[in-house]
């Protein structure tokens, strides 16, 4: 039976969610005009097709018209009541809708790619999903090498969700669902900035602060999807779900800081299980919440700590077992062991600090401005526990080359900056006194044009041009010409599982299983070899087959796979595929758009 309080904690609740609904319509209203902004690009990119340089002309000139037509139209409707503070919000709230608008038209072009190879993990993220389908186990032995390091909650989340909209084998709609996750956890970061400036005892009047959802949503959307630690949420990959978990466990933390609802303690214990299913590394939210309950929550509670303790070690023991029962000692061997003994470079974590540092900065600058003063201790844990999450990531981002690793504690990050920039914003009470009104103006000024600088250093830019070459098209027409009349069991193609999908098989020896166990001496390709031999299949599409970058094989290996010898000795080439002709972009690794060798076997000697 509910107490009175308990009443009052649960019409409390639901008036704050009914309120923090009510209040984001500004920055939804962003987005889905950045959306419309996007098709407009769009369009006057086919008013000149083969001069793509005027287009983007034309679009800077429809940013300034934009720009122009927000900020003149506020000049207008309020003439001499015009305030500084107000008009530089609408000036931020356009330019970062603009920015949504170009990133929408640059990643279109790569979202509706119909062919799984953008990115090293597409090609098993896309067979997971058909094992799914098939009932095939998602861990099998690994001689099969036929399976994804990454645990598979975005995979088969991703999958339910395309078919309840009856899109299950469309990889563009796929990737269309990874930007709805980081669009998601754009809305609970931002209500996030909202949560952080209730807790530092700051309050704008209502529609002051409707006005910086305006701000924060597509700002916050531009942080989850920044080229520098963000570079791959749109495409087949673990991030971006990883993403919106981080945030719904920031959004917990602080919802229970401010509230002091325990009935929250329930979720955050089962948070780390739910990141666990998504990507090992996110179980790090169980140290995160246990080290803010032991040293910041007031007044302490060591039973509290101690039963939250053993409730998220449970969830997340339970979330193995289950794994365990499913697929045997392959899950464990796939999750821990294949990729938990990489090798961690120190050097190159430092490295991924110093290329991320905006990150860094922002974070500990709102967390300079949000703590000046008496500010409650809680605050200051939750500043904290984000410090500690972006240096573990950092530090953990050693064991690969690139910065993706970061994104949760980038988009945390992000959460403290624009709280803080509403924190030091002219009060538009303020800037409608008289004697404060030039003062306001010049602040008000250099402030926007600090920060519209600022979102550049931030990975924020992108120029509205189509970067995708056409013969990308061309180059998974012939990769598909060569399955053609034969049996796609029998036709080895070492990266994208596209055709794989299109046709339901579930195939062995995929390249890119091969990569961490080859580079951390846990492989046993014995399997393959064996194959090989027995000339199983009938053909074998392979890139870079002499190059160090082999996927099979690669020069860094302490140990030689013994697969290429196996294979020249077994197969042939027999034809080329040539590769795209054109870069695809920067953070696209050119590797799954080189030349393709087409292997068959050798005849039989007698």
């Amino acid at each position: 039976m509910l107490t009175g309080t308990s009443v009052e904690v649960l019409a409390h609740n639901r008036e704050s969610l009914t309120s923090s609904v009510w209040v984001i319509l500004p920055g939804l209203f962003a987005i889905c005009s950045a959306g419309f902004l996007a098709l407009v690009i769009s369009y006057i990119h086919t008013l000149s097709p083969q001069d793509p340089e005027r287009a983007v002309q034309w679009v800077g000139l429809l940013c300034l018209s934009m720009i122009g037509l927000t900020s003149g139209a506020y000049v207008v409707m309020t003439r001499r009541r015009c305030n500084p503070a107000t008009l530089g919000l609408i000036l931020l709230t356009t330019l970062s809708v603009l920015l949504v608008s170009v990133y929408l038209y640059w990643v279109s072009f790569y979202v509706l790619f119909p062919a799984d190879i953008l990115l090293w993990s597409e090609s098993d993220f896309v067979n997971d999903i058909l094992k799914f389908r098939v009932g095939y186990p998602i861990y099998s032995a690994q001689q099969n090498n036929d399976s994804f390091v990454y645990t598979p909650a975005a995979q088969i989340l991703t999958y339910i969700i395309a078919w309840s909209i009856g899109s299950t084998t469309s990889i563009p709609v796929w990737r269309i669902i990874q930007l709805c996750y980081a669009l998601l956890a754009a809305i609970i970061a931002t209500d996030c900035c909202r949560l952080l400036l209730r807790m530092a005892r700051f309050e704008r009047r209502s529609g002051e602060f409707s006005l910086w959802y305006g701000v924060w949503l597509p700002s916050l959307f531009l942080v989850a999807t920044n080229s520098i630690t963000n570079p791959y949420v749109y495409t087949l990959h673990n991030d971006a779900l990883g993403l919106l978990i981080s945030a719904g466990a920031y959004w917990l933390l602080l919802k229970y800081i401010s509230t002091g609802d325990r009935r929250l303690l329930a979720l955050m214990a089962v948070v780390p299980a739910a990141g666990l299913l998504v990507k090992q590394s996110l179980a790090l939210w169980a140290s995160l919440y246990c080290a803010y309950l032991l040293f910041f929550e007031r007044p302490l509670s060591l039973l509290r700590v101690s039963i939250f303790t053993l409730a998220t070690l449970a969830a997340i023991g339970g979330t193995i077992g289950v794994g365990y029962l499913l697929w045997g000692q392959h899950f464990i061997y796939w999750v821990f062991i294949a990729m938990g003994r990489d090798r961690l470079s120190l050097l190159r974590s430092f490295q991924h600090l110093l290329e991320s540092w905006p990150y860094f900065a922002i974070g500990m600058l709102g967390g300079f401005i949000l703590l000046r003063g008496r500010m409650p201790k809680e605050l200051v844990g939750a500043w904290l526990v984000w410090l500690v999450l972006i240096i573990v990531e950092a530090f953990t981002s050693g064991l690969g080359w690139m910065l993706n690793h970061l994104g949760p504690g980038s988009l945390i990050a992000g959460v403290w900056f624009f709280s803080a920039l509403a924190r030091v914003w002219p009060s538009a009470q303020l800037a409608a006194t008289q004697n404060f009104h030039s003062k306001i103006w010049l602040r008000s000024t250099i402030t926007v044009c600090i920060v519209g600088l600022l979102f550049n250093g931030l990975g924020f830019g992108r120029i509205p041009v189509k970067h995708f070459p056409q013969d990308t098209y061309r180059y998974i027409q012939e990769i598909e010409s060569e399955f053609e009349g034969q049996s796609a069991a029998r036709v080895l193609l070492d990266a994208g599982s596209w055709i794989y999908l299109k046709r339901g098989v579930v195939m062995k020896d995929r390249g890119i299983p091969f990569g961490n166990r080859g580079h951390n001496g846990t492989g046993d390709f014995s399997g393959m070899i064996q194959r090989l031999k027995e000339k199983r299949y009938a053909k074998i599409l392979i890139r870079n087959l002499n190059s160090p970058i082999f996927l099979y094989e690669r020069a860094p290996w302490p140990k030689s796979s013994g697969i290429k010898q196996t294979l020249l000795e077994n197969y042939q080439v027999n034809g080329h595929i040539m590769p795209v002709k054109a870069k695809v972009q920067e953070q696209v690794p050119f590797l799954f758009f080189d030349e393709i060798s087409i292997l068959v076997p050798k005849p039989d000697s007698n």
